[in-house]
């Protein structure tokens, strides 16, 4: 009975897309007076690479299925792929019919819009794309990506203009020198990072290796190995730090922050938090000047023999704790606010 039913549903789904055809478009220009490219697309990828040649080519594939060839034909008739010159600024956009939509959500349609572009190195690409992933080789210049509904998979980005907006999917970046942008409901992966900024929201997230990493986020989780210098702010995200090297400065609420190791030339730790877990181990031989503002109503967990000494502050059920662990001539800076939660010290 299985086997009759996935054959039925093997001839549904070979009826339901019985015809087929395609819109192709094709240009190539040279590189003087364009000073940036700019694709804008939906339903399909985007595929970016670069060569030493002067010249910029665009590929451009809208492939469209439906039950018949007369409803191909009219759906292909929909769609148009345009160029427009605005300054030193080249647009390449697909655009499709106003009740495309209607079509292929009751009649069946499947569309495909694909384009493949090649520029020289250095030239600034711009990508808005939405229903599909958007690839990019080895990349140095500037790129600015915009996407809804799709990946982001890129090899080295090379520059100091790196921006990506994207609403779901997954990013994936191998290395990077200078990264900025927005991600929301998705998944980054970061091998290696110069300087890299992100504003996260209910996004997970793992960064191997980063200089310096500045991070705003919502919900979620981040793995971290190494860092230099980790900043930023976080409500109702975990952090994983594998190796911490320099410096610390975080605003926290309602989260989680796990320090593995934190190196002994370490220059400061400054952590604001409330109803947060925290959890920070130093290296041995590791030296510095502990301050901790807290309220009664956090868990402390010290290693032993560390005493504080302690004294009241100005706000009522606060106190602020001191200890000096090590050489007071190398030691780095701890200055710690904290409320509700727990932290542990090692």
């Amino acid at each position: 009975m299985r086997k009759i039913l996935i054959a039925i549903l093997l001839c549904w789904s070979a009826s339901l897309y019985a015809a087929e055809d395609k819109k192709e478009y094709n240009a190539s220009f040279s590189k003087d007076g364009v000073e940036e490219v700019v694709i804008v697309n939906s339903y399909g990828d985007v595929e970016i690479s670069q060569a030493a040649d002067t010249l910029c080519t665009v590929s451009a594939v809208v492939t469209v299925e439906a039950k018949s060839p007369e409803k191909v034909a009219e759906v292909l008739a929909s769609v148009s792929i345009t160029e427009s010159v605005s300054g030193a600024s080249r647009t390449f956009a697909t655009g499709f019919g106003k009740d495309l939509g209607v079509k292929k959500a009751f009649a069946g349609v499947k569309v495909n819009s694909a384009y493949s572009i090649q520029v020289p190195r250095g030239m600034k690409v711009r990508v808005v794309n939405s229903a599909g992933n958007v690839t990019v080789s080895n990349f140095e210049g500037q790129l600015n990506a915009d996407i809804d509904n799709g990946d982001f998979h890129a090899g080295t980005l090379r520059g100091k203009d790196f921006y990506i907006k994207q609403s779901g999917g997954t990013c994936e970046i191998a290395a990077v020198d200078v990264l900025d942008g927005e991600w929301r409901n998705c998944h980054v992966l970061i091998g290696d990072g110069d300087d890299i900024r992100l504003d996260l929201s209910s996004c997970d997230g793992d960064i191997a290796s980063a200089g310096k990493l500045n991070v705003r986020s919502s919900g979620g989780k981040m793995q971290i190995g190494d860092v230099e210098r980790l900043l930023g702010s976080s409500s109702f995200t975990k952090y994983e730090v594998q190796d911490l090297a320099d410096l610390l400065d975080m605003d926290m609420k309602m989260g989680e922050l796990n320090i593995r190791n934190i190196r002994p030339l370490f220059s400061e730790i400054r952590l604001k938090s409330s109803f947060t877990k925290v959890g920070l181990s130093f290296m041995d031989k590791a030296s510095y000047v502990l301050e901790i503002k807290r309220n009664k109503s956090l868990k402390l967990d010290l290693p032993e023999g560390l005493i504080l000494e302690d004294a009241p502050a100005s706000e009522r059920n606060v106190r602020i704790g001191t200890a000096t662990v090590g050489n007071p001539e190398q030691a780095g800076k701890v200055t710690l606010e904290l409320s509700n939660g727990s932290f542990f010290l090692q």
